[in-house]
Formats: structure tokens, sequence, C-alpha cells
């Protein structure tokens, strides 16, 4: 603008608050002879302030881990790069799709790619919110809500022995429930406390007492996700439309 030291340097403080501004303060009357020596001051004084950006390759850290959420996994994305060098659109919206695990919204960004990073994070929240909202309307319809908490006399299934017909499965029901949790298509309830049967081990509970595959609300979901044209890939094609019946454990938790 053409102004003098004279005038830049008064106007320089104020730009300034906090500790820069009682910084100023403290100068000597008469010290500054130019902005110039004004501005070396000040870089001196506030270097070891500055926010040291991390290069772009810090983001292989915030992969999206087997088993998390599509939810907290953007929590975490977002955390990361705000602690990166600036990064083009392009680039950002590259690791971020290398950075999710295999599932509809990976498929998604392969049909129909995002112009822009915001568009690809407000696509990838609208994804993270789909799926929660789906997923708590499973478990209500399933009736897998928690009750409150007291004494945990939730019965494997809730069936009372009844027998229920699920689609044969060409893998363990375990395998098919990591692969839906990778995908975000299963939200894992509240972890139990463990059963008197250490040797048991439920994926679907976190917990010790009974076997993930004798938990007949699990295949319930899993037949819900199947109705829904979710998991084909886990249907005994060979045999398809053949049923096979799981008698409900009369066993309880706790």
């Amino acid at each position: 603008m053409g102004v003098t030291d004279v005038v830049m340097c008064p106007a320089f403080y104020s730009t300034l608050m906090g500790r820069a501004a009682e910084w100023f303060k403290t100068l000597e009357p008469g010290s500054i002879p130019c902005f110039a020596e004004l501005a070396k001051k000040f870089v001196h004084k506030f270097a070891t302030s500055r926010v040291v950006r991390k290069h772009f390759t810090y983001l292989e850290k915030a992969k999206q881990l087997e088993g998390e959420s599509l939810t907290d996994f953007l929590i975490k994305w977002k955390a990361a790069i705000g602690e990166v060098e600036p990064l083009d659109d392009r680039t950002a919206i590259n690791v971020l799709h290398s950075n999710l695990r295999a599932g509809a919204l990976y498929q998604e960004f392969i049909l129909h790619p995002p112009t822009t990073y915001d568009e690809a994070i407000r696509r990838a929240t609208n994804y993270a919110n789909a799926g929660e909202a789906n997923m708590a309307k499973w478990q209500q319809e399933a009736g897998t809500s928690r009750k409150p908490q007291g004494r945990q006399n939730d019965q494997l299934g809730r069936g009372r022995g009844r027998a229920q017909d699920f689609t044969s499965l060409n893998k363990p029901a375990v395998d098919v429930l990591r692969h839906a949790q990778s995908c975000n298509m299963i939200q894992l309830p509240e972890p139990l406390r463990d059963g008197r049967d250490k040797t048991k081990q439920c994926d679907y509970h976190c917990c010790k007492g009974h076997d993930t595959e004798e938990y007949i609300t699990l295949r319930q979901i899993i037949e819900d996700l199947l109705r829904s044209s979710k998991l084909t890939e886990f249907t005994e094609r060979k045999d398809e439309g053949k049923k096979i019946v799981v008698e409900e454990p009369l066993q309880t938790i706790g």
C-alpha cells in the first residue's frame, strides 16, 4: 500500500493478541528502527510456536481397521489430516479412498468418483450416518436392544427353545460377522460380562461364556441382511433355497 515503516509497526501490533501482544508491549521504545527488524524479532521469538505439518504419508496410520465403524474411522481420519501439510483435492480423495476397507462406500467411490474433497467427506459422513441408523433399525426389529443394567439374563436367541430356519452359509457365522463389521453392516453391542464357561468365546458380545455360532439373534441379523440382498457371497449358491434348522440353546448368559 506504499505506507512507511512508521505506519506499519503500529499497524502490525493491531493484528496481535494474547502472548504476541504482551511481547510487543515489552519492546523498548526506540529499539525498532524499521519494520524488517520488528519482523525479525517477532519470528525469532515465536518460531518454536509454529505448527509443523507432517508429510501426507502420515495418513497411512489412519487406515480403517477391521471391525472399525465408518463413524470412528472418519473421526480418526479428520484428526490425522488436520496434522499434515495441505493436500490438493485429488491427492486427499485418493488417500481417503485407499484408507477405506472394502465395502459399499469403497465401491461407491469407484463407480461415482467424488470431484472435490469436501464432496468425498460429505458422502462418507452420509454413509456413516445412514449405516448407524440402519443398524439401530435392524436391532430394533430383531429385538437386540440391550435391557437396563442389572442381572444379565439375556437368553441366547430369546426364542425359548423355538426352532428357526436360516439360510445355509458357506462360512461360519463368525466369519460373516467380521466381514459385515468391516463393511459397516453390523455394529457390535456393548461387551457383556464373561460367563461361566471360559472355553467359549463370542465375537459378537466380545466376551467368554458362549460361542458366536450359538447366538441365534446374530443369525437372525445375518438373515435380515441376506433378505436385503447383502452378504449373498456367503450363501450356499449350489443349494440355493435350502434351509437349515438351528435349534436355539436353552443356555443363558450370566
